[in-house]
């Protein structure tokens, strides 16, 4: 359980009008979300749009 939902902040996209309120924390760890990124970063970031 947490408060961040109840906070009226940029965490959840309060400062962009019309942009709905979303709690989207990654809790996986850091170790996963390295080795996320590095595999995404082996494929050429697959799915991604890089301008």
């Amino acid at each position: 359980m947490t408060l961040f939902p109840q906070a009226n902040s940029w965490y959840l996209g309060a400062n962009v009008p019309g942009k709905p309120r979303v709690f989207m924390p990654y809790v996986g760890g850091v170790g996963a979300y390295r080795a996320k990124c590095e595999e995404v970063a082996a494929r050429q970031y697959e799915g991604f749009s890089v301008a």
